[in-house]
């Protein structure tokens, strides 16, 4: 069996191995999330999400109203998976082994055994380039 690059994985795969918030902080996962009206772009604390939703809880395919004032669009969540240096829109199709089933959540890691966070995680592809009206 070949070995295929993390970059190359589909978004199935990525959804397989972090399904829920608690996988995404102890993999080390940034998110951002992004809205695709007004592009504002704002780092989802992890943390903060546990608190407030659980730790079973997934942020795949979510689409919650964006948090700017007057606005009326919705937000996407984007992702930089561990080990990686892409950032991945978090929308994935149901994986084909879950058919029917309700996947088993594995246990927590340990806070001391939990992955480092990218420092200089790359922005999703909607926004990179384009500029705010004070930056000009």
């Amino acid at each position: 069996m070949s070995y295929v690059k993390l970059e190359r994985r589909p978004l199935t795969w990525w959804r397989m191995r972090s399904q829920t918030i608690g996988q995404m902080i102890d993999q080390g996962w940034f998110v951002w999330s992004v809205c695709g009206r007004c592009y504002l772009v704002m780092e989802a604390d992890l943390a903060v999400l546990e608190f407030t939703l659980g730790e079973r809880e997934t942020l795949w395919n979510r689409r919650p109203p964006c948090r700017r004032f007057g606005c009326s669009g919705v937000t996407t969540f984007h992702g930089v998976p561990p080990e990686t240096n892409q950032c991945l829109e978090l929308v994935a199709d149901w994986p084909a082994e879950w058919d029917g089933d309700k996947p088993a959540v594995p246990r927590r890691v340990a806070p001391g055994k939990r992955a480092d966070r990218p420092t200089h995680p790359p922005l999703p592809a909607q926004v990179r380039g384009r500029r705010g009206p004070d930056e000009d």
